[in-house]
């Protein structure tokens, strides 16, 4: 009996050294390079109200380089996101009820810039933090801002990455719009408790109520503490477990460096 392949390989990069020498040509798997990340945030760390900036590698990571790296891909299919968001606390989505009506229109218009202007085809949604003021509008405005850029063919691929504290607030959003979202990846090493087995493991990614054919597991050891609840053995291991029960599209991992 065959056993079940990996339809996906996605990594989250801000740097062009740490994808220049991935085997594209050699590898079968759809592969999706997420750049991290675009914020709505200065330089200094001041909130822009849906203003997004790139924060990647942008003088290496251009659209030529995007280009070249999809020709030297062959017959592999490679798709670029743009990842919004942050995993860190003082970038939270903070978008207040008076606020939302410009987020949207800044954040489309933005976001659609720097879209055309690096050739990128999809946007993954990546907060980590959402302000307790904030919390009633993160749906809706993300909804609305997606669906604009995928309904005008700004974008052709999306994506939700979801950590285990928010878990509730990007099933919601999914709920509403299963046919925007294409993809979702389920970062493993947010989890709040310890996770000692590939069994454990297992039934967190059994309980996920999305698509399992859309499903990614994530896992990340880049910052410290990230390897504290999951470590890299266990999400290791629990991937063949995962794909044997047909529970998983593909693996998302972390290749971030410095620039976040």
């Amino acid at each position: 009996m065959t056993k079940p392949l990996l339809s996906a390989y996605r990594v989250y990069a801000s740097t062009w050294s740490t994808i220049e020498y991935l085997p594209y040509a050699k590898l079968k798997n759809e592969i999706h390079i997420v750049l991290a990340f675009a914020r709505d945030y200065d330089g200094e760390g001041k909130y822009q109200n849906g203003k997004f900036f790139p924060y990647f590698e942008t003088s290496k990571l251009n659209a030529d380089e995007i280009q070249n790296i999809k020709d030297r891909a062959a017959s592999t299919s490679i798709k670029f996101f743009l990842s919004i968001g942050a995993p860190h606390s003082k970038f939270p989505f903070a978008v207040t009820s008076a606020q939302e009506c410009d987020w949207r229109k800044n954040a489309t218009e933005s976001l659609k810039q720097i879209v055309q202007n690096y050739k990128i085809d999809g946007i993954d949604v990546y907060y980590e933090h959402i302000n307790p003021d904030a919390m009633h509008q993160f749906g809706n405005s993300i909804e609305k801002v997606m669906w604009s850029l995928k309904s005008n063919n700004i974008i052709t691929d999306a994506s939700i990455t979801v950590s285990a504290p928010l878990r509730k607030y990007y099933f919601d959003l999914y709920k509403k719009n299963e046919k925007l979202f294409d993809y979702v990846v389920y970062q493993s090493h947010t989890e709040l408790s310890r996770i000692s087995t590939f069994q454990e493991l297992g039934a967190v990614f059994d309980k996920l109520l999305y698509p399992k054919n859309k499903i990614l597991a994530g896992h990340s050891d880049v910052a410290p503490g990230d390897w504290t609840n999951v470590p890299p053995p266990i999400f290791l291991g629990a991937v063949p477990q995962l794909l044997d029960k047909q529970g998983l599209f593909g693996i998302s991992k972390w290749i971030v460096t410095g620039l976040l």
